[in-house]
């Protein structure tokens, strides 16, 4: 009994878990929002990923 209890908790968080990232991902996206950047002024991480990144962009253009 204990497994099947088990299993249907596992189902059900499941089930919420795929039904929350759909409901995600169609709610639209806020105004001022579309096309945010990080703003790595700010931050004190220097080997940051963002941050590498976005030095290279600057760096090829």
């Amino acid at each position: 009994m204990n497994v099947i209890v088990a299993i249907l908790i596992a189902a059900a968080l499941l089930g919420l878990n795929a039904w929350l990232y759909v409901a995600n991902k169609n709610t639209p996206v806020p105004e001022g929002c579309e096309s945010l950047k990080p703003d790595c002024a700010g931050c004190g991480i220097t080997d940051c990923a963002v941050r590498i990144r976005q030095n290279d962009r600057e760096e090829n253009e």
